[in-house]
Parts: structure tokens; C-alpha cells; sequence
């Protein structure tokens, strides 16, 4: 079967009035953010070390808290209407199944006082959350041996300076 990428079409299944369809856009939704069947947080801080090509064992991941998404620096720019649309159509699914909502990914730089946590996946479930009033469900990963490395890969979100609840939405 082939792979659904498009928060346009996940959503359409999402809010299908046919079970199956749904279901598919709901697999969809956690490919999307990373959180198949079977996957911990440190399936998560995996694949945040392989996109900044880092080794895991020099990365603390601790099992997934709850965080206010107002504590939450972006790493990027702007949001993407279509995917929040998604984000609202899974959330509904997903308590209609009674199932947890995906963990996003956070990089806890410790050394810093203000643009601390900051988003590594997740911009749109954080914005969502902040929405509805809620606290967020956040594996948080906090760079150990390779402290500064992280904080380079993460420079644009010194540059920018922005809540990710803050960003523009296009």
C-alpha cells in the first residue's frame, strides 16, 4: 500500500464517514510524526540524532512529561494551515479511539536561560495544544557530550527567537 504524505489528504481520511479510511489517515497522521506501533522516545531520539547526524549514546532521553507548549522556542519560521487542520482532525480521532496523542520531540538546552526547549518536531501539535489550553506530551532529549553541536544545528532558532506558539500561519 502506498505511503500518505499529504496533510490534505490525511485529513480527508481523518474525517471520512468510512472506519477504514480513517483508520488509514490516523497510521498516516503517526508516520507522520514518527510514533508507529512499538516506538519509544528512544526510537524518537534516534531519529532526531540521525537528521543532525549525531550518536545517540551521547544523548539523555527521558520517558515522555507533560510541558505547557508555552515554554516551546521554534526551530522554524511559520506553520502550515494544512497541517494544523490535520493536527485537529487526528486529535478528534485519536480520543474517539481512546489512544494517547504522539509525543513531539524537544531539545532541553540546559546551559541556556531563556530559549531553553526548543522544538525539533512537532511545531504544529504544539500550537494546537496551546489552542485548546493543555499541556503537551514532550520527549525531551538534552545533549550531553555534544552540547555545542546541537546548539549549532539548532542556531536558527537563537536567530529567530519566537515561541513556537507564536509563529505566523500560512
Amino acid at each position: 500500500m502506498m505511503q500518505i504524505k499529504s496533510p490534505v489528504e490525511i485529513t480527508k481520511l481523518l474525517l471520512s464517514n468510512n472506519l477504514e479510511e480513517r483508520e488509514r489517515g490516523y497510521q498516516a497522521f503517526l508516520g507522520r510524526t514518527h510514533w508507529v506501533e512499538g516506538n519509544t522516545t528512544a526510537n524518537l531520539c534516534n531519529l532526531a540524532c540521525f537528521q543532525f547526524r549525531l550518536n545517540p549514546k551521547h544523548v539523555k532521553v527521558n520517558p515522555p512529561r507533560m510541558f505547557s507548549p508555552a515554554l516551546l522556542w521554534a526551530s522554524q519560521t511559520q506553520l502550515e494551515q494544512e497541517k494544523i487542520n490535520m493536527v485537529y482532525a487526528a486529535h478528534d480521532y485519536i480520543e474517539e479511539k481512546g489512544e494517547e496523542f504522539p509525543p513531539i520531540i524537544v531539545w532541553d538546552l540546559f546551559q541556556e536561560k531563556k530559549v531553553r526547549f526548543i522544538v525539533h518536531d512537532g511545531h504544529h501539535r504544539s500550537w494546537y495544544f496551546h489552542e485548546q489550553n493543555k499541556p503537551i506530551e514532550v520527549a525531551v532529549l538534552k545533549p550531553i557530550s555534544n552540547y555545542k553541536i546541537v546548539e549549532k544545528c539548532l542556531a536558527h532558532a537563537f536567530q529567530i527567537r519566537t515561541l513556537a506558539i507564536n509563529l505566523p500561519i500560512f
